[in-house]
């Protein structure tokens, strides 16, 4: 098997087995919560999105990456990650604005998830050697994306 189909084998059942956390065990249980409490914890989930910092620090990652590729990567964890933390303060303080903010993180931090991905695909990030990295695409990524559609499921089945 190829480095990249073995990546996409990971990734894809990461994501099957956090969707079916998801939906069997943590759903319920927010359903149960008020919608400020209910969302702070899957933001938390975020706020560790400055774990891809390791690509900017000599012998993480294999000097043919490309230096764009994983600045892009890391700088837009490191901003989403930033994002959630202040969101998650905003929320759990039932601040002005809270639920904006809420919009303004899922928008900016889904995206730099896609763009993120299209710009590591593009770039043949996994034939290069990744090192703790690979960990964070193929176990952490997946459960980012399942907590994002948490998120906005929770926005748009509850009011404020």
């Amino acid at each position: 098997m190829t480095p990249f189909i073995i990546g996409n084998i990971q990734f894809t059942l990461s994501l099957i087995v956090y969707s079916m956390i998801a939906v069997w065990y943590v759903q319920p249980k927010l359903k149960q919560m008020e919608w400020n409490k209910a969302i702070v914890p899957l933001l938390l989930v975020h706020a560790f999105r400055y774990g891809p910092l390791t690509l900017l620090m000599p012998g993480q990652v294999s000097n043919e990456a490309p230096l764009d590729v994983v600045q892009t990567i890391a700088y837009g964890d490191l901003a989403s990650g930033i994002l959630a933390i202040i969101t998650a303060l905003l929320v759990w303080n039932k601040a002005a604005g809270a639920k904006l903010a809420i919009w303004l993180f899922t928008i900016v931090g889904f995206g730099d998830v896609a763009l993120a991905s299209a710009k590591g695909i593009g770039a043949g990030l996994l034939d290069i050697p990744m090192g703790f990295n690979l960990y964070i695409l193929n176990f952490y990524v997946p459960m980012l994306i399942v907590t994002h559609f948490m998120i906005i499921l929770l926005l748009t089945k509850r009011s404020t």
